[in-house]
């Protein structure tokens, strides 16, 4: 079996909760199968999926699942090619030596396609009544495709942005009772695991040059913002306001982000607050806006701001504004 070619990254709630999912799904399957189903030894690691596909020499069976509701974004079910005709030989009830020759002669036909997607579609449903309980927001699964992919066709089966974007791949070994054991591998952006519990997955010997609190009401533009920052600094959010102090005692906060409107508190309010207190008065806060106006430029300064931003902003100049003064209060981790 091939592993997923990534970075070990530290335990999560994340990886906890797709691991909690793990009984349900064994059970639901075996009632699917008619047979036992167990998942052992998960381990969760953060690569690309264009990485993960270019380090491979056989055939994957992929099941996109969107993630929508609260969330936004792309989960993906991916079975090496012969266990994906096992699944399917399963479902359509063959007996055990038939799907063993299915599966060794390596050929998925419209049938066994037709049975494959019928499982995905059942786990999704697994995952997606398991999750919704779990996670703090509203979620739903729902699958939309199944393609075959190789090394080969990853480029015409997945966008340049899928498989460019780190992604968190959940490992672990599927053995369906009386045939070979084989891989359960699910897949999502980093940048979407990380907000399912509004936490920063770290690789166990990744390096960032600081930590960043991101406050925004629009969970848009902290997507958007978290996209721009997360491979440079480790990147914290919150769309509630009324959290960003206790966020800043609670963890080392090297710089604020913040948006200058938000409901019932306010930017220019919140930088006040933080700056009249003597556990985050040092830490520099710059203020983003889409209306850049005099007035809100010269009262985020008289706030407290040390800079404004305007929305939309490129990624290139929000970096140079946050490195500027990282580098005047001293908080670079490492230099680029």
């Amino acid at each position: 079996m091939e592993n997923a070619s990534g970075k070990k990254i530290s335990s999560s709630k994340l990886e906890a909760t797709l691991v909690s999912t793990f009984p349900r799904i064994c059970g639901d399957c075996a009632k699917l199968m008619n047979k036992q189903v167990f998942l052992t030894n998960p381990a969760l690691q953060s690569t690309t999926l264009g990485d993960f596909f270019s380090k491979v020499d056989t055939d994957y069976m992929i099941a996109k699942l969107a993630i929508e509701e609260f969330y936004d974004g792309e989960m993906y079910l991916i079975f090496t090619l012969k266990n994906a005709i096992t699944v399917g030989s399963i479902i359509l009830a063959l007996d055990d030596a038939t799907v063993r020759e299915n599966a060794k002669k390596g050929i998925l036909d419209n049938d066994g396609m037709d049975a494959f997607r019928e499982f995905s579609n059942q786990v999704c449903g697994m995952l997606d009544n398991e999750l919704r309980p779990k996670l703090p927001k509203p979620i739903h699964l729902r699958l939309t495709t199944t393609s075959l992919i190789n090394r080969e066709k990853a480029n015409s089966v997945l966008s340049d942005e899928v498989l460019h974007e780190e992604c968190l791949i959940l490992t672990a070994t599927l053995r369906i009772l009386g045939f070979d054991d084989d891989q359960f591998i699910l897949s999502l952006s980093k940048l979407v695991g990380e907000e399912f519990f509004a936490e920063v997955i770290e690789e166990n010997d990744k390096q960032t040059k600081a930590t960043i609190l991101v406050v925004d009401d629009s969970n848009t533009d902290l997507r958007i913002v978290r996209k721009l920052l997360s491979s440079e600094y480790r990147v914290m959010v919150t769309d509630h306001p009324n959290n960003a102090l206790s966020m800043i005692q609670k963890n080392h906060i090297d710089l604020v982000l913040m948006d200058i409107c938000m409901p019932v508190v306010d930017g220019i309010t919140l930088c006040e607050r933080i700056k009249r207190n003597c556990m985050s008065n040092k830490i520099p806060i710059i203020i983003c806006s889409s209306s850049p106006t005099r007035d809100n430029v010269i009262n985020s300064i008289r706030a407290g701001a040390v800079d404004f931003i305007a929305k939309p902003f490129t990624r290139q100049k929000l970096i140079e504004k946050i490195d500027k003064h990282l580098v005047n209060r001293g908080g670079l981790i490492a230099s680029r």
